[in-house]
């Protein structure tokens, strides 16, 4: 029996929309329209699987939203940088109510991925009241747990921890140009470890997933865990020493001198993820238990990752 085509709708084409775009509109039964504010950015992306509407998620009632989602077999959810407090929840609260009317015309329930592509936020919860995000994103969890079978919705949680070409970014601390030398901090301690992930890889796994049928995996109301690698500090400084081929100067940045650091900038967003990242909880997992390993896809290291994209 040949599989129906599957209308998903894709919220928004940024870094994340734009790397899953790609990977999943090369699948079979796959018909992708993307919502973003402006369509005529994207006319030369137009092709026969793949259309552009127009949609302002933070303009529209959950209601709105809702009748906009209403159409569609599988939403993914990429956009979320930016966006104002609540509106991830507005986005799950208007899927569940869009899963709800599906089920009342008769169609299949929806297939949701929510804008969850990061840290453990079970785990993580709210950061001791610092994170807002962290806490609503928590809140969507629950929210989604607690629908029943018959809802109208399935959904899937991804998380991938960090984007890997953060570790290298100036402002975040990791890893930091001084002069002619390189400054690699450990946050917490050199045993701490986090998880990243290439974009392009987050892209390629979410694109299967997706795509996946249940024989292959089961992914239906469940967290599953992606990891391109799970790193400690002391491996990441090795492998800058490795890439840069010289020493790199060691820096420890306790988790006590970050909480200093923020109390003089309550409001600062990098210095709320300092803390997150030094205290460790939530923000790293084995990568023996990830749905990479499961379907045995290939994904990429940060040491491959630094040659590939750092000049040296």
């Amino acid at each position: 029996m040949t599989k129906s085509t599957q209308s998903t709708l894709l919220l928004g084409a940024g870094e994340l929309g734009s790397a899953i775009l790609t990977p999943l509109s090369a699948y079979p039964n796959i018909k992708i329209t993307v919502a973003v504010r402006d369509p005529s950015r994207y006319a030369s992306l137009e092709s026969e699987k793949t259309s552009f509407i127009a949609l302002g998620l933070t303009d529209l009632t959950i209601q709105e939203l809702a009748t906009a989602f209403a159409p569609f077999d599988i939403i993914i959810s990429c956009s979320g940088f930016g966006m104002p407090t609540g509106s991830q929840m507005k986005i799950a609260e208007a899927a569940l109510a869009a899963g709800k009317q599906r089920v009342a015309d008769g169609k299949q329930a929806i297939s949701f991925f929510p804008w969850q592509w990061g840290v453990d936020y079970d785990i993580t919860g709210d950061a001791n009241g610092t994170m807002e995000l962290f806490g609503e994103q928590l809140n969507i969890r629950n929210l989604l747990r607690a629908q029943s079978a018959y809802s109208g919705m399935n959904w899937t949680i991804v998380s991938t921890g960090i984007f890997m070409s953060f570790l290298f970014e100036p402002y975040w601390g990791f890893v930091e140009p001084e002069g002619e030398d390189v400054v690699v901090r450990a946050l917490g301690s050199w045993e701490n470890r986090v998880t990243v992930s290439t974009v392009e890889d987050i892209g390629s796994i979410a694109a299967r997933i997706v795509c996946a049928s249940e024989s292959e995996l089961e992914t239906k109301d469940k967290i599953v865990y992606m990891a391109g690698e799970t790193i400690s500090y002391a491996r990441l400084a090795k492998v800058v020493e490795i890439v840069f081929g010289k020493k790199v100067r060691r820096e420890l940045w306790s988790v006590d001198h970050l909480r200093e650091e923020l109390k003089k900038d309550p409001e600062n967003l990098v210095k709320k993820y300092r803390v997150v990242f030094a205290e460790g909880n939530g923000v790293s997992w084995d990568e023996k238990g990830t749905v990479n390993r499961t379907l045995g896809m290939q994904v990429t290291d940060v040491e491959t990752w630094a040659r590939e994209n750092l000049k040296v």
